[in-house]
């Protein structure tokens, strides 16, 4: 290398004042990161959260076609349209994970989809609080009274038994 290559290179102190400031000579800070050598700075907490924005918004819609069925299943219950809002709701995520949803689940006809709720529902019941406790305990003796179905009828008394001690 000669001479004049080397000083070709090389900032004044004031070009390298101005890269700090990121004020201007942006044609100077491309000139040193095109150059051979020239480490390129990566900030990896940007790249990061730009990753977690990016994520939220392709989960964001996914969440959004979620409650919006929740929604609706919520507005429909009682009516004819909520077997099939909520059969469609449970094919698509499965079973909610709220309490108050969950509830909505066990006054369908389906055999298996009552089973499943009244398995997360026993899953989860520990770890309610009391309040909690005592809702599913009075929907749970509703249901036993209430069901035309002699397995989930059965299925509920064992709960009630195994939940009440």
């Amino acid at each position: 290398m000669t001479r004049n290559d080397d000083e070709k290179k090389r900032l004044s102190w004031r070009e390298i004042d101005k890269l700090k400031d990121k004020s201007g000579f942006s044609k100077v800070r491309k000139k040193m990161e095109n150059l051979e050598g020239f480490p390129k700075k990566v900030d990896t907490k940007t790249k990061e959260r730009y990753l977690k924005e990016l994520e939220k918004l392709f989960e964001g819609k996914k969440d959004v076609d979620r409650e919006v069925l929740l929604a609706s299943l919520h507005k429909s219950y009682g009516t004819k349209n909520f077997k099939k809002l909520a059969k469609e709701f449970f094919e698509k995520y499965g079973l909610p994970e709220d309490l108050r949803t969950l509830f909505l689940f066990l006054d369908l006809d389906e055999r298996e989809i009552v089973l499943l709720t009244l398995a997360k529902i026993k899953e989860g019941f520990p770890n309610k609080s009391i309040s909690e406790k005592q809702s599913i305990l009075s929907k749970l003796k509703t249901l036993s009274f209430t069901t035309k179905d002699e397995k989930v009828g059965a299925t509920v008394e064992k709960l009630l038994r195994e939940m009440s001690l």
